[in-house]
């Protein structure tokens, strides 16, 4: 391993089509390096950067961290060569499934549909990369021109129980 870039992508709002003028930037990259964490670093200009070695990104994504999932099945991959001809294969390859992986995305969207309009959004987003996991193993995290405005439109009419219950997810007792 040294440490090259394996592949980086587009993240966050502007990935998923919900970004607004004052959006940040938020980029996803992938090392050839060891390690167990992924980092996290605000940069100036609005710019997130979240950076990791491939074996910290591909347990992240395996155990349903939908951040890391969201990465993995972006079709806005930019590959090096050395990353896409070393793992290429191996990523575009890669299944999301499992009870695990279905229990966190659950918490996630429940815990958000108790939140406010913008995880609200992101709520309902999730709920429909939920379903595409139980289906096949992989989503694509780029809503479309049908999605988006759903999203938004449940979003602005459900919260709280209302939005769980119609996200078919309930709160655990």
């Amino acid at each position: 391993m040294n440490d090259q870039l394996i592949f980086r992508t587009e993240h966050g709002s502007h990935l998923y089509g919900l970004s607004h003028e004052g959006s940040d930037r938020d980029i996803y990259e992938v090392y050839d390096k060891p390690g167990h964490t992924l980092r996290q670093q605000f940069l100036e200009d609005g710019m997130d950067v979240v950076r990791g070695g491939i074996w910290a990104f591909v347990n992240r994504a395996l155990t349903g961290s939908h951040q890391s999932c969201e990465a993995l099945f972006s079709g806005r991959k930019e590959w090096t060569d050395y990353g896409w001809n070393r793992y290429g294969a191996f990523i575009e390859g890669l299944r999301v499934a499992g009870g695990d992986v279905v229990e966190k995305y659950e918490r996630t969207i429940r815990k958000f549909a108790y939140s406010d309009y913008k995880r609200r959004r992101h709520s309902v987003r999730l709920y429909f990369n939920l379903h595409d996991l139980r289906r096949c193993g992989r989503f694509n995290p780029t809503l479309d021109g049908i999605q988006i405005p759903l999203v938004n439109e449940i979003a602005r009419l459900y919260e709280g129980d209302a939005l769980a219950e119609k996200l078919e997810v309930r709160r655990k007792h």
